[in-house]
C-alpha cells in the first residue's frame, strides 16, 4: 500500500541566498547596535569635565600672546606671575589653586585662573611693571582691577601660608569684582584684618600701565 508522498519543499522554505541575506542583515544590525553602545561608553569616558559643573582650571600660559588673549577673552580673570625658582611663588600658587578649585565647585566657571612664568612673557611683564614676585593681578573685561605684590596685605599673623591667607586673597579678588562676593565664606569681622586703601589700584588695562612697586620681597629683574 503506497504511502502518501512526502512534500520535500514546504511553502515556507526560502531561497538559500535570501536566508543568508537576512542573517547578514540581522548580524549587521546587532553589531551596529553593539558598536554604538561601545562608542557611547568610550565617548563618555573621554569627555572632559563639564563647564556647567563649574570646573574652573588653573591654566599655565605659554607666553605674551596667550597671556594677553587670556585676560581679554574671559569676562573675569586672575593671573599669577611667578618664577619657578622662587619658593614664595610656590606658596602663592597654592593659594590660587585653592581659590580656583573652590569657585569651580560653586559654579563660578566664568572666572578664569592662569599662571605664567615671567621669563616667558617679557612684554607683558614690562608693560605691567612687574618687578616683585609673586604678583597676582585681577582683570575684568581686560581691565586691571587690582594686584597683590609679594604677600603685601594678605599675611595672617606674620605667616604667608594657611587657609586664612587664602581667604584674605579671595576677599581681595572679590573686592575687585573679579570673584562673586556671594560665594565667599562669611568672615568674622573681629578677625578680618584691616584692608589696604583701594585708591592705589588704578583702572587701566595692559596698554600704558604704570605702577610704582616697592623694592622688597623677591625682586624679579
Amino acid at each position: 500500500m503506497a504511502g502518501k508522498p512526502t512534500n520535500m519543499t514546504p511553502e515556507t522554505e526560502q531561497d538559500p541566498d535570501d536566508i543568508l541575506a537576512e542573517l547578514e542583515a540581522e548580524d549587521d544590525a546587532s553589531y551596529r547596535a553593539q558598536r554604538l553602545e561601545e562608542l557611547k561608553s568610550e565617548a563618555k569616558e573621554l569627555q572632559p569635565p563639564s563647564t556647567t559643573s563649574g570646573q574652573a582650571t588653573f591654566k599655565t600660559l605659554g607666553g605674551d600672546d596667550e597671556c594677553l588673549q587670556f585676560t581679554t577673552e574671559h569676562e573675569r580673570a586672575v593671573v599669577h606671575f611667578f618664577h619657578p625658582d622662587f619658593a614664595r611663588c610656590s606658596v602663592m600658587d597654592g593659594h590660587c589653586q585653592e581659590i580656583a578649585k573652590k569657585h569651580g565647585e560653586f559654579g563660578d566657571a566664568d572666572v578664569a585662573f592662569g599662571r605664567i612664568d615671567v621669563r616667558n612673557a617679557p612684554f607683558v611683564v614690562e608693560k605691567l611693571n612687574i618687578r616683585v614676585l609673586p604678583a597676582v593681578l585681577g582683570f575684568v573685561k581686560g581691565i586691571i582691577k587690582g594686584r597683590v605684590t609679594g604677600f603685601e596685605g594678605i599675611t595672617w599673623g606674620g605667616s604667608e601660608e594657611g587657609t586664612a591667607v587664602t581667604s584674605i586673597l579671595e576677599g581681595k579678588l572679590a573686592d575687585w569684582t573679579v570673584l562673586k562676593r556671594r560665594l565667599l565664606e562669611e568672615v568674622d569681622e573681629e578677625e578680618e584684618p584691616e584692608k589696604p586703601d583701594k585708591s592705589e589700584y588704578q583702572r587701566r588695562g595692559i596698554k600704558g600701565r604704570k605702577q610704582e612697586v616697592a623694592d622688597e620681597d623677591d625682586d624679579w629683574d
